[in-house]
């Protein structure tokens, strides 16, 4: 029997795969993870040292020869695989434009095959 499984998201993700810093509020230095997909209201981040669910964090995403600077929380956290982050905001002027930009470029692209993610 197929099990119907209904989108929760407000926003469609986007097979990606580029690099991101990672900085936690509290406790630890940055360290480099890689963006698996991404909307406009988070993202999974692939990192063998996930952060607990519920963890304040800003990243710097790789998005061509820039960044996009944004503030966002831990939503889901699988040991050795990634954690998915929820966006809560933007730490440059100019960042909401960019993700914009770069989900609107993704979403233009060929569809990819999607990665196993848990989240």
């Amino acid at each position: 029997m197929a099990v119907e499984y209904k989108e929760r998201r407000r926003f469609p993700r986007f097979v990606c795969d580029t690099g991101v810093r990672v900085h936690p509020e509290i406790g630890q230095v940055g360290y480099w993870g890689t963006v698996g997909d991404i909307s406009l209201g988070g993202c999974y981040v692939f990192t063998f040292s996930p952060l607990p669910a519920g963890q304040v964090v800003t990243l710097d995403i790789k998005a061509g020869d820039k960044e996009i600077h944004v503030a966002g929380t831990t939503v889901s956290s699988h040991p050795g695989v990634g954690m998915g982050i929820a966006f809560k905001g933007f730490t440059a002027e100019d960042a909401e434009e960019r993700l914009k930009g770069f989900v609107q470029n993704l979403a233009s692209q060929p569809k990819k095959e999607t990665m196993a993610v848990f989240h």
